[in-house]
This record gives C-alpha cells, structure tokens and sequence, in this order.
C-alpha cells in the first residue's frame, strides 16, 4: 500500500523550516521557490508575547513521491506521520498527476 506524509500534530510546530531545506534538498533546488512544504505563522490574540506565534502546514500531494520517511525523521518536533493512503486518496493522487 502506499505511504503518505500527514501533518498530525501542526500545534508542535516552531517554525523551523527544517522540512522545507530536506524536500528542498531532494528537488536539488536552492531556496524556498516551488517548495512542496509550506510553514505559515499567524499571531494569537489576547496572549504573552512569547505564545503569540502559530504555524500551519500547507503540503502539496505530489510529496509522496519523495522520500517522506526523511522528512518525518528531520522535524524535530515530530509534527508529521507517514500514514497508509486509502483507495480514494490514491484515486485522487493519480488525477492530480494526470493533469501535471
């Protein structure tokens, strides 16, 4: 069966972007142009300056054809999971690949 990259806990995420240099380094691109990872930081209300950050993760479906068990492994954190896809996430998969 195949594997995906699921965000599972995005309430662990500092920010670092340490998934975003590791898929960089796997499309052998410099930067942060084209990531399949996105880190976005929004501000919380009524909290201590120190709090007032959070992060959400944005990931593109044709990460799964990466090495994504390198990913998981690099987040300190442990924000991600590799989990079994189901038939229609594959399903779904294949006609984003079609379209590309």
């Amino acid at each position: 069966m195949a594997k995906s990259l699921k965000v599972q806990f995005p309430e662990r995420c500092i920010g670092c972007e340490l998934c975003i240099m590791e898929i960089q380094r796997q499309l052998k691109k410099h930067g942060l142009e084209g990531s399949l990872i996105r880190v976005f930081k929004s501000a919380k209300e009524g909290k201590e300056i120190c709090e007032t950050l959070e992060y959400s993760i944005d990931l593109d479906p044709s990460i799964n054809s990466y090495d994504i068990e390198q990913i998981r492994k690099i987040c300190p954190k442990s924000v991600f999971v590799v989990a079994d896809m189901t038939e229609e996430e594959n399903y779904e998969d294949a006609l984003l690949e079609q379209k590309d």
